[in-house]
């Protein structure tokens, strides 16, 4: 047969060409083969009828998380099982995780995984503790060179380096993350808005300071983005007259990206109106999906899509958002973005449902639209994956759950192999001589004993994880251990 796959009938929009009409897509050798009236579906090993669906170039999400506590058992149940097919991890890793991250996930998803590395080497797990016990903090002392090495070995993945003004550090971040960028070779990625809890470790690490964003916008450079654009946190896009921050407008003239990472705490409908009556509209509309969030406000990168629908956005505009704009955002728009021919047959199928339907900001606001975007399923590298929103709403997919010492440990019976046991035991005995003080100390012993056992690393990451956590997370493992005392850490390796 001349195609593997041809979808007929269904309305194909791909901005990047200027196509918006019905006609067919075909798909051969896991690449678009061709887009057009004159595709024969007879000529197809597989036919299907997308007639009354929309079809555009495959979802891209680029802002989530896969990597921290703050991420999801497995990165599919909100990528292409979303319709979305590829993702981009926004600061789960740092120069001394993300080669850790990489090697966990690789050939273990269908979903496409890049990466903004934070500023801070240990990303965001727990990346920050030395701010709150005022100890030094390993992880922002990192060599320029070691940054380079690890983006080097990883180019093709990492597209830019994440920062945040948090206002209690003032330019630290800002400073830190300019300097990586500069010596990579890559643009910077950077947080807005402070995002502060009631109580807690957020209340206590991110404190109000001096709002910075006015000077942190000016240092920003043509292909630097901004994520968070309708946060209604401090430090947000609106000055303290509520009026657009001049330095916005002057950084969008210097070709300077915005996105939504909308998030559990970043979108405020009141900054949303007033920058979308400014005609502030992000360059790409994202989720920063991570952990409970799937159940709401934010449920999937659909959902987000649909408040713009309902806000008046047409419906190339919103796949232009999620289709080409982002791919040029992190320069990958040689291969992917769109439907052309000889590209990764990567495209997303999805309806328009008519009903009432509620969203909601991140303080709980309610409004309602009469239109939701459904994807129905996605074709990754050829191969048709149906859309289904269960597996990501499970609470073992979102829910970071350790198993602390007085937890029922009976689950642990049988979860590792023998290899993995003896490793356990073997890791055991090294930390009974590590001190207890930093994640990265106690990551180099997990890293020199998978050396010295010549164990593969993945199956060893898989064996810590069973001992300590109910459903794997990835997290760096020398971190996911500090979170235990020594004591209950070193005596259930040692018992494995």
């Amino acid at each position: 047969m001349k195609y593997d796959i041809v979808i007929e009938g269904a309305r194909v929009i791909d901005p990047a060409q200027n196509i918006d009409r019905v006609t067919n897509v075909a798909v051969a050798d896991g690449k678009i083969a061709a887009v057009g009236d004159e595709i024969d579906a007879a000529d197809a090993a597989r036919r299907i009828d997308a007639s009354g669906k929309f079809l555009s170039p495959g979802w891209i999400d680029m802002h989530v998380h896969t990597y921290s506590h703050l991420a999801f058992s497995h990165p599919d149940t909100i990528g292409v099982l979303h319709g979305v097919t590829t993702v981009v991890d926004a600061g789960g890793a740092g120069a001394w995780t993300y080669d850790d991250c990489r090697r966990y996930w690789e050939g273990r998803t269908k979903t496409d995984i890049y990466a903004l590395p934070l500023y801070n080497a240990a990303g965001i797990y727990l990346g920050d503790r030395g701010v709150l016990d005022q100890e030094p903090n390993q992880s922002l002392q990192v060599p320029l060179d070691d940054w380079l090495d690890m983006v080097d070995r990883n180019r093709d993945r990492v597209r830019m380096i994440k920062s945040a003004t948090v206002t209690r550090l003032g330019f630290r971040p800002v400073e830190a993350a300019r300097a990586i960028a500069d010596k990579v070779g890559l643009p910077m990625y950077m947080h807005i808005g402070d995002q502060r809890g009631e109580s807690g470790f957020r209340d206590v690490l991110r404190s109000p300071g001096p709002i910075i964003t006015k000077e942190v916008l000016d240092t920003m450079r043509p292909g630097d983005c901004v994520t968070h654009t309708y946060t209604g946190n401090r430090g947000g896009l609106l000055g303290e007259d509520g009026e657009v921050l001049p330095e916005l407008y002057a950084a969008r003239k210097r070709g300077v990206w915005l996105d939504v990472g909308y998030g559990g705490l970043n979108f405020d409908w009141a900054v949303f109106d007033k920058l979308l009556a400014a005609d502030v509209v992000t360059d790409a509309i994202d989720t920063d999906l991570q952990g409970v969030n799937v159940t709401g406000p934010v449920h999937s990168l659909a959902h987000v899509m649909s408040i713009f629908l309902n806000h008046g956005l047409t419906v190339s505009e919103l796949v232009e958002r999620v289709t080409i704009n982002p791919a040029r955002i992190l320069r990958l728009e040689d291969r992917m973005g769109s439907l052309t021919p000889g590209y990764p047959a990567r495209a997303t199928v999805f309806d328009i449902e008519e009903g009432e339907y509620e969203f909601r900001d991140h303080k709980g606001v309610k409004r309602t639209g009469s239109r939701m975007i459904a994807p129905a399923f996605c074709v990754m590298d050829g191969e048709v994956i149906e859309s289904d929103f269960e597996p990501s709403l499970e609470q073992s997919n979102w829910s970071f759950m350790p198993l602390m010492a007085d937890d029922d440990l009976s689950m642990l019976e049988g979860r590792l192999d023998e290899e993995q046991r003896e490793f356990a035991r073997a890791l055991g005995r090294d930390y009974a001589d590590v001190a207890w003080d930093e994640g990265h100390d106690l990551h180099k012993a997990f890293k020199r004993r998978v050396t010295a056992m010549g164990i593969d690393e993945v199956h060893a990451v898989d064996g810590v994880f069973d001992l300590f956590m109910e459903n794997r997370f990835l997290v760096p493992v020398g971190w996911l251990l500090k979170t235990f005392d020594k004591e209950t850490a070193v005596e259930r390796l040692l018992s494995a």
